[in-house]
């Protein structure tokens, strides 16, 4: 794999989840698997193959998260992190979870590989134990807690993040100083952009949802900004995360019609030479300036 002019990879370590969250393109509206998914992880051996000492000498972070999958679920994430740490000790390391799976003792060998300055975990939890699991399906808040509060005693970095719906919205603020009291070193919330796919047949927004028009979006290029590449959790190469997921998704597959015309190889060309001219529809609703995903946060709040 060529990294050359690299300086941040997002991993997406498997397909494998506990969850069903209600938005997500693993399944359709928290029901069954997407059948265009098979399950399956990355191994430790594919990043032997991948990543050396010599090829991540200008990688500056690499980060677990993705569209399918919790890498808490990735058999050999441990083994994982500890020889990219092994290839490179200042390397910033990251991961995405919503913390419903493995144990407290799991998660405190998980904090202390990651002891960089600016290592960190976000638990993705979006309430509080009445309402956590209406959009996260199939977690348990109890056992988040325990897992939470077995990591952040090992000192390592903790971001809270919340999803704000109608039914938690009278959460936040509860959520913010929980947050605080058990340690965790950020909170942050955001609101979801993703009613132009999913239906609000099972959740709600906070506000009367107005449909968007991306029509004349100028994106703000993330991969070209941030120098970065998305691998998969079948080993594939991507611009970015929302490419691949508009690419998989049964949801909204009218809107992306426009980069199935390639396979994602080709993609990571054809992706800049229509970013001046006729973007895609994904570059122009994740990425358009002033209606991007980075519009969706409303609080981020360092607690210490």
């Amino acid at each position: 794999m060529n990294l050359n002019n690299i300086k941040e990879i997002h991993i997406e370590l498997t397909s494998l989840c506990n969850a069903e969250c209600l938005q997500c393109a693993r399944n359709v509206l928290g029901e069954g698997l997407n059948p265009n998914i098979k399950l399956q992880s990355l191994d430790l051996e594919f990043f032997k193959k991948t990543f050396t000492v010599d090829n991540i000498k200008q990688i500056n972070k690499i980060f677990f998260c993705g569209n399918v999958g919790d890498p808490c679920a990735t058999p050999e994430l441990l083994d994982i992190l500890k020889y990219l740490k092994s290839l490179k000790k200042n390397l910033v390391l990251g991961l995405n979870t919503n913390a419903s799976l493995k144990t407290p003792d799991w998660f405190s060998k998980l904090g202390k590989i990651l002891i960089g300055p600016l290592d960190y975990v976000v638990f993705s939890i979006d309430g509080l134990a009445d309402t956590n699991h209406i959009y996260r399906k199939n977690t348990n808040f109890k056992k988040i807690m325990e897992n939470a509060r077995a990591y952040i005693k090992t000192g390592a970095s903790a971001h809270w993040d919340m999803l704000v719906f109608k039914h938690n919205q009278h959460q936040v603020k509860q959520c913010k100083e929980l947050a605080k009291e058990m340690g965790f070193t950020w909170f942050r919330s955001k609101e979801t952009d993703r009613w132009d796919i999913y239906p609000q047949a099972h959740i709600k927004p906070i506000q009367t949802y107005e449909t968007v028009d991306y029509t004349d979006a100028i994106p703000d290029c993330e991969r070209n900004r941030d120098s970065s590449i998305f691998i998969d959790y079948t080993g594939k190469v991507w611009p970015c995360c929302h490419m691949a997921e508009a690419y998989l998704n049964l949801m909204g597959q009218e809107k992306h019609n426009d980069i199935r015309e390639f396979t994602n190889d080709q993609l990571m060309t054809e992706y800049q030479t229509k970013l001046s001219n006729q973007p895609f529809y994904i570059c122009r609703r994740a990425c358009g300036v002033g209606k991007s995903k980075r519009s969706q946060w409303k609080q981020e709040i360092q607690l210490s």
